[in-house]
């Protein structure tokens, strides 16, 4: 639940924030109207990374490129970081920002504590734990979905007392705002639409996880709905060109960036393997399956409200999207979607205010 705020607050009139994926494209975009329309000054960076470039572009977010995040190997993560810190310190000293905020940005939070800034942590991700302890533990404040319990974060030294709750997930962010952009695929209107999000392969919560585990999904989709408009959405080059070449005759497979708002709005089943799409087709109302290869607070709560079913084999979510595909379950699921993120609040408000009144 929303927590009070201290009363005592610092002046805050420059804000830094530190945006690395599509997800956060998505969630700081609004935040960052709502405090430059209170007169702050915004420093908004990011890195090279094939899916957040075109992204920000599509939602007009102005934001200035520093590094890159160098492979799924980890001493290319460890070295293209501290490049990249070394690139954004004398940005970041120039602008002189009285408060920083990301989800979970390794170098935002080792800089500004290095500057003595006060990092804010916006974070829905507790089983991200090498990011979370790279970060949590230099962050001033953690702010994060009322579904997540406190005791969550205790591993990465982070208090009660500086955690602040909002009652949303994290899409309400983007979904309580007009969308008026275009799925930009061409699909055949008479055919059901099933959309397959692929892992995201190079985060370090997936070291362990089974390699091929995306491979049998598709695979499996493709020889059950052959008769049904298929569509991958990859992350990275190297998996756009692998998928490509064994799925190409049979997925659409984006190979630029598309708006994946406007595709949920036609799509019949999503099926995902990693988080934040899933919340937000769920919120939307599609059918929508978890085939994350883990255990998430918010797949927990929506099953709980019947918006998501999880599977963790290939034939269960074969049965799945055939059983969601037999009925017309999209209103039934539109109508509760729609009823709890009516009652949601607004989770970048609650971030901007948070921000632009930071406790003392």
């Amino acid at each position: 639940m929303s927590q009070n705020v201290p009363n005592k607050h610092l002046a805050v009139g420059r804000v830094w924030v530190d945006v690395l994926t599509p997800k956060q494209v998505l969630f700081f975009k609004p935040v960052v109207d709502l405090v430059k329309k209170k007169g702050r000054a915004v420093l908004a960076t990011s890195r090279h990374y094939r899916e957040v470039e075109p992204l920000a572009k599509m939602h007009d977010f102005d934001l200035t490129y520093v590094g890159e995040r160098g492979g799924k190997e980890r001493d290319l993560q460890l070295k293209a970081s501290l490049e990249r810190q070394q690139k954004l310190l004398p940005l970041v000293e120039s602008f002189g920002p009285d408060v920083s905020v990301s989800v979970a940005s390794v170098d935002c939070a080792r800089i500004s504590f290095g500057l003595g800034i006060r990092h804010v942590a916006v974070n829905d991700s507790p089983h991200s734990v090498v990011a979370g302890k790279l970060s949590l533990p230099l962050s001033h404040h953690l702010l994060t979905p009322w579904i997540i319990p406190y005791s969550a974060w205790g591993v990465f030294g982070i208090t009660r007392k500086n955690i602040a709750r909002y009652r949303a997930l994290d899409p309400a962010a983007w979904l309580k705002r007009p969308h008026e952009g275009n799925q930009d695929l061409t699909l055949d209107k008479t055919r059901k639409t099933i959309v397959v999000r692929l892992e995201e392969s190079y985060a370090p919560y997936m070291r362990g996880t089974s390699k091929s585990w995306g491979d049998t999904v598709l695979g499996r989709l493709a020889e059950d709905f052959k008769d049904c408009n298929l569509v991958a959405l990859c992350r990275y080059e190297d998996q756009l060109k692998s998928i490509k070449e064994r799925y190409g005759e049979t997925f659409i497979i984006p190979d630029q960036v598309i708006d994946g708002t406007a595709l949920l709005k036609v799509t019949d089943v999503f099926v995902g393997m990693g988080g934040t799409m899933s919340t937000e087709a769920a919120l939307q109302g599609v059918p929508t399956i978890s085939a994350f290869q883990g255990d998430l607070y918010t797949e927990r709560y929506l099953i709980s409200k019947g918006l998501l079913a999880r599977a963790r084999d290939a034939k269960r979510i074969s049965r799945l999207v055939r059983r969601y595909l037999s009925k017309n379950y999209r209103p039934a699921f539109s109508r509760r979607a729609k009823m709890l993120l009516d009652w949601m609040e607004d989770p970048a408000q609650r971030v901007a205010d948070f921000l632009m009144n930071l406790p003392a």
